[in-house]
């Protein structure tokens, strides 16, 4: 009897955990650019920026940690750190940013992520773009999710593309999604308005320099845990130029009786990008859920031939019911997409008050 002869397996090529140095933002920005279907050149200019120019960036904290197989790389996971306080305590969060594995080493993104989580011995720990895949590895390494980080509030101004949208999930044929886009689903508006106020849109003046925004009562100290609003900061994320839909504003606000931030960009959604958004990135110092609101009916009046929705995150359960009496839809996500992690009992508080535009959600 003849044996047939055993067809030889291919080896996979073993995988080594790297430390990340600035010599491979090059490398890093390629492997983020197939991952993530963005051009090489945008992924390397944001990086260079997001990592390197971060003010909260000391030389001596990691840039994030790698995954090689075959010299090649095959995951990453990036570090961006960022100033908290409480009351007048400064606290210097890890954040974590880019979390990608290839399709063939993703049983490898543990390791990553594991590697991460050590650095909880010095810092705590935080992200704010989790999916569901890396929130049961965030809940796994012990962390909570950062409050009011389950979902998005949706108010919808023009809702042709927005329907186009929901009925191409529902029903992907072309005709099918045209027909949806069109003027007939104007209707939809109709049944479900939003109903606030075209709030006077003088009431933002907008800010151009970082010097403005440092004039607002943004020093205080604060009884939450909050983000450090200081010039470096305020410069970097909101003044560098590497954003032209940011907008940052100046309200006037009835409670707290004084001039209040608020700061917003602009990002499209949708299979084909037809939903323009514009998301409410900062609004501090806190506000009750009546002034939330005048700041939303500003928004809308300033930015309505522009927009087609407007997005909210990290809204209280009393600002989403104000919001949702008034015609905007919660969105609920898949799994929290901001988690914490303080495994060394640094932090003096759980309370917090975040905002979008902490960590690199809304980037």
């Amino acid at each position: 009897m003849i044996m047939p002869t055993p067809i030889p397996q291919e080896r996979t090529p073993p995988t080594e955990l790297v430390t990340i140095s600035e010599k491979d933002i090059a490398e890093v920005a390629c492997f983020i650019a197939t991952q993530s279907g963005r051009s090489r050149e945008t992924v390397e200019v944001h990086l260079r920026w997001f990592l390197l120019e971060n003010p909260a960036r000391r030389p001596q904290d990691p840039l994030g940690f790698g995954l090689r197989s075959a010299n090649q790389l095959v995951g990453c996971i990036l570090c961006s750190p960022q100033m908290f306080r409480f009351e007048n305590k400064r606290i210097l969060f890890m954040g974590s940013s880019s979390f990608y594995v290839d399709n063939r080493r993703r049983g490898h993104g543990g390791r990553i992520f594991l590697r991460y989580c050590r650095l909880a011995k010095h810092w705590p720990l935080f992200g704010t773009s989790a999916n569901a895949e890396a929130a049961a590895l965030w809940k796994a390494a012990g962390a909570s999710p950062i409050p009011y980080s389950d979902g998005e509030l949706f108010g919808v101004l023009h809702w042709p593309p927005v329907v186009e949208e929901f009925m191409h999930r529902r029903n992907p044929s072309r005709v099918f999604t045209r027909l949806a886009g069109s003027p007939i689903s104007k209707l939809v508006g109709l049944v479900r308005p939003l109903k606030i106020d075209g709030g006077a849109s003088e009431c933002l003046k907008p800010l151009t320099s970082a010097e403005q925004v440092n004039d607002l009562p943004v020093h205080h100290p604060s009884a939450k845990l909050t983000s450090v609003r200081d010039l470096a900061y305020i410069h970097w994320r909101y003044f560098s130029g590497m954003d032209a839909t940011t907008n940052v504003f100046a309200f006037r606000s009835c409670r707290p009786d004084q001039e209040v931030l608020v700061t917003v960009n602009q990002r499209t959604r949708g299979f084909r990008g037809q939903i323009n958004t514009l998301n409410v990135l900062d609004v501090y110092p806190e506000v009750p859920p009546e002034e939330r609101l005048r700041i939303a009916g500003a928004l809308i009046a300033r930015y309505s031939k522009i927009i087609d929705a407007i997005v909210l995150r990290g809204q209280d359960p009393d600002q989403q019911k104000a919001f949702c009496a008034r015609g905007f839809q919660y969105r609920a996500f898949d799994a929290p997409i901001g988690w914490f992690l303080d495994k060394a009992k640094l932090l003096p508080t759980h309370d917090w008050y975040p905002v979008p535009a902490d960590g690199d959600a809304l980037i």
